[in-house]
């Protein structure tokens, strides 16, 4: 499958090797620069540069995980850090039971990689506007260098509004620093929200972003766009609890008729590579199959190496492998939480959208592909009945020490789909979410930033209680219709509240959700953040094992299990420390590396002592 891609973008995802010495573009202060930033040329290696810098630093790993991934998800009541056992993927428990600190190298990389995609940005804003510290004009203007200084703005301010929402009052770094001066908090967040806002609206005003041309342009969601300019402005704006700012931008987006939800059916590939560019991503940066990144170390790095082990299930503790990956790759990085999975499930029945995002025991026991289901000489499905299914010693559960901190629901949402599952494509042929030469551990579907769901949503709470209610009623429709659940009749935000944990179930959005309707007066958000669980659950297979030796109480070698599948969960020996304090964890704390060297950033609440 080769990838839409802009002749702009061409080397944006592979800087780091072969194109680093065009993106290398010399800064003032650091060497002469008299002959550089005085061409459109010079405009495109600089915005090709800000792009590269975005994807290397936010939507890129850090090891085995995407940093902004494990903050923002896993400090939420909905998802749990799992693992092989307590002490396996630490970094992701901390934030799960909130005892991270301003040390942790996780919280370290998100502000750092934001920072540094922030000084990309700038470095096109700084050098052809003259929006630097002298107010000294370009050296070079033209139509291109215009879009380029649009599509800045808007990355730049997309940028600050994750650095508000994480860290309340973040520096506003409105130009490129020189080395003597020092960086400070903004007096609020809402300062930070309005800088935002600004920015998007200069963007738009200038006429010089590019704009999707109807539903099936690809190429826009890869880039800034007046479409995610208007996205980013109605996000800020709720958050800086503006919804009629909101209501504009957001209902500019809907009204442009250039975004649309997919099909039900179509629903689980929005995050997968047969969903890259469809119509409903509003920004999504593009990964690209080039000739030179097709095998070896390069694609897996580009493809978010190891990621696609973490999000899989924990393949050393199964009866075989699931043929959906294949392959002894997954490491169980990460679990629905039980409740809620429960609570989605009464909800949405076998919705698409819940299939899309996790499986029920048997689901996952007797509807996908195990290593017995498949010919090993011609490739085909054997058609086991169910009754062999039950008895099948190649499914299931197989280790003593079961899944760690998890339930007998089955998350598979972000997984690498190297075969996609029947159970999702109901007969029709999809591409595989990994270049075959890459293996398993390598996932090639773009990085999911913004949708239009989203924009939905977001738009339905903002007409709450104004003269756009039934708008707001209707966009909320809208999604709900998508995946067939009962449709709302009456536009509440605790109808607007539950939708939105559904569509975006790990998707960055719960935790600052959160906190955004606590500090509303919306939940309580010490009370939202205990019903995660305080033990962590583990599951087992009574197939494997009997109840009696997982308990204690019979010894191993007098395991006796039953005829057929079936899971048990019991409380881990380790139970979580989980406690969400308030005036402490709504935002997090500057790293403590920065702060050292930068004494102007003051941290919110209890994290400033």
């Amino acid at each position: 499958m080769k990838k839409i891609l802009l002749p702009l973008l061409a080397c944006a995802l592979i800087g780091v090797t072969s194109c680093e010495s065009m993106l290398d573009i010399p800064q003032k202060g650091v060497v002469a620069y008299d002959t550089y930033y005085k061409s459109d040329d010079d405009a495109r290696a600089a915005l090709t540069n800000m792009y590269s810098k975005y994807i290397n630093n936010v939507a890129a790993t850090e090891g085995i995980d995407v940093p902004e991934q494990v903050m923002l998800n896993y400090a939420a009541d909905d998802i749990l850090a799992a693992g092989a056992d307590y002490t396996d993927h630490a970094p992701f428990r901390y934030f799960g039971e909130f005892r991270y600190d301003n040390a942790n190298t996780t919280l370290k990389q998100v502000y750092q990689r934001y920072v540094y995609a922030v000084y990309a940005a700038n470095l096109v804003i700084s050098n052809f506007t003259d929006e630097n510290r002298y107010n000294e004009a370009p050296k070079w203007e033209s139509d291109f260098t215009k879009q380029a200084v649009a599509e800045a703005r808007v990355m730049r301010a997309y940028l600050h509004l994750m650095l508000a929402l994480s860290f309340n009052t973040p520096p506003i770094l409105d130009r490129v620093l020189d080395a003597d001066e020092m960086p400070v908090s903004a007096e609020s967040q809402s300062q930070v929200l309005e800088f935002v806002i600004a920015e998007c609206e200069k963007a738009i005003a200038s006429g010089k972003l590019p704009e999707r041309n109807g539903t099936g342009d690809k190429d826009a969601t890869a880039r800034m766009s007046v479409g995610f300019a208007q996205f980013v402005a109605g996000k800020a704006a709720m958050f800086n609890n503006d919804p009629a700012t909101a209501r504009k931008y957001l209902g500019d987006l809907i009204n442009s008729g250039d975004y649309a939800l997919i099909e039900g059916d179509e629903y689980w590939t929005n995050f997968h590579v047969s969903g890259d560019g469809n119509s409903e991503k509003i920004f999504e940066p593009n990964l690209i199959e080039e000739p030179a990144f097709t095998a070896g170390w390069g694609a897996m790095m580009i493809g978010r190496w190891m990621v696609a082990n973490v999000f899989c299930w924990r393949t050393d503790a199964l009866g075989s492998s699931p043929q959906v990956h294949v392959g002894n790759m997954g490491w169980n990085g990460g679990a629905i939480e039980p409740n809620f999975a429960e609570k989605f499930l009464a909800h949405d029945g076998d919705s698409p959208r819940r299939l899309a995002c996790f499986l029920t025991a048997d689901e996952w026991l007797y509807e996908m592909d195990w290593a017995s289901d498949i010919d090993s000489a011609t490739g085909q499905n054997v058609n086991m009945s169910l009754e062999d299914k039950k008895k099948d010693p190649k499914r299931g559960i197989s280790s003593a020490n079961g899944l760690f901190s998890h339930g007998p629901y089955f998350e598979w949402k972000h997984m690498v789909y190297i075969n996609p599952p029947a159970i999702l494509t109901k007969g029709k042929s999809y591409p595989a979410d990994n270049m075959a030469t890459t293996g398993p551990a390598s996932n090639h579907k773009n990085f999911n930033v913004a949708r239009y769901a989203e924009a939905l949503l977001l738009y339905a709470e903002a007409c709450i209680g104004s003269a756009d209610a039934a708008k707001g009623l209707a966009a909320l429709n809208e999604v709900q219709a998508r995946v067939g659940v009962d449709l709302s009749t009456e536009l509440t935000l605790a109808e607007v509240m539950e939708e939105k944990q559904y569509e975006m179930w790990f998707e960055n959005c719960r935790f600052h959700d959160v906190v955004r309707w606590s500090n509303a007066g919306k939940l309580d958000i010490e009370k939202t953040f205990a019903n995660a669980l305080a033990d962590v659950p583990v599951l087992y297979d009574a197939f494997f094992w009997e109840e009696a030796v997982i308990d204690g109480t019979k010894k191993a070698e007098d395991n006796t299990p039953e005829a057929e599948h079936r899971f048990f969960t019991r409380p881990s020996k380790t139970p979580a420390t989980f406690k969400f304090e308030k005036g402490k964890h709504e935002y997090f704390p500057f790293p403590l590396d920065v702060t050292n060297l930068n004494p102007g950033l003051k941290s919110y609440g209890a994290w400033a002592n």
